[in-house]
């Protein structure tokens, strides 16, 4: 049973949340809003279009570009469940995140997974000396140069967030376990004949297990964030590549939508950051 202690710290930690989410999406709301040329539609350059067709399109825009009506209306449809609807995709808003959510977490999946491995086993001291550089060079690049290149090369998705993390995990353990290595007890331990993998297992890996894991919710953060231009060069049709559409359509209850859900995985797993993370 939850003690009132306990209770007390998740409801704050509930309530954090849910103001930082809030906070995002009205300072998505509010940067779409008064972005330049955001009051333009395309549409009306279309010589077909009458005058009265141009006034109604803009008597449109200027009904959607009071954000505080807006977010009473979008608070409103979210307690029935009803996120909105894109214009720029002519679809429900639920639908489509529900459409490609699949395809985003398979990849931030397989990538985390990935870009684990590589990075915790070069991190171990003695294997991966020479990814130092490598590690380096790739840190220095940007998550959209690095997707451009492996889309040349035809490599997927997958394995270009598997190359953008692996560098990033691989830093991070690198210092916790050369850190550990250098306890004295280790040195005790090899001075018995102990081997290295069960000085691995046993005694080096238990040391670190907290900042690891504080690592891997903050790896989750960092997966997401890459997701946008990986999807959006790599043309993969899940929810990066749908908030890239929705920006350069300027959709912003589509944007809003995936700025809150972005601000909810990544308010979360700080969460559990802070939680898991060695006081």
């Amino acid at each position: 049973m939850f003690g009132a202690a306990d209770r007390h710290v998740v409801f704050r930690q509930i309530a954090r949340i849910a103001a930082l989410v809030l906070a995002a999406g009205l300072a998505c709301a509010f940067l779409v809003r008064y972005a330049p040329g955001t009051m333009v539609d395309e549409r009306e350059l279309d010589r077909r279009l009458s005058e009265e067709s141009i006034r109604e399109l803009r008597s449109k825009k200027a009904q959607n570009s009071d954000v505080w009506a807006n977010l009473r209306h979008y608070l409103g449809g979210l307690t029935r469940g009803d996120l909105g609807y894109s214009q720029s995709n002519n679809a429900p808003i639920a639908a489509l995140i529900a459409d490609r959510a699949p395809e985003t977490l398979r990849e931030l999946a397989i990538g985390l997974t990935g870009g684990w491995l590589l990075g915790l086993a070069l991190a171990i001291p003695k294997r991966g000396w020479g990814f130092s550089a490598l590690a380096g060079l790739l840190l220095s690049l940007p998550i959209a140069v690095i997707a451009y290149l492996c889309l040349l090369e035809g490599a997927g998705s997958y394995l270009v967030l598997v190359i953008v993390l692996a560098p990033r995990i691989f830093r991070f353990a690198r210092n916790l376990l050369v850190q550990a290595y250098s306890a004295l007890h280790i040195e005790m331990a090899r001075a018995r004949g102990v081997t290295e993998a069960k000085i691995l297992m046993a005694h080096v890996l238990p040391a670190i297990t907290p900042q690891l894991l504080a690592l891997a919710a903050a790896s989750v953060t960092m997966a997401i964030g890459a997701t946008i231009p990986i999807e959006a060069i790599c043309d993969v049709p899940g929810l990066g590549r749908l908030a890239w559409n929705a920006a350069m359509a300027r959709d912003l209850p589509l944007l809003v939508n995936l700025t809150m859900l972005v601000a909810v995985a990544t308010t979360v797993t700080m969460a559990v950051s802070e939680k898991v993370s060695p006081r």
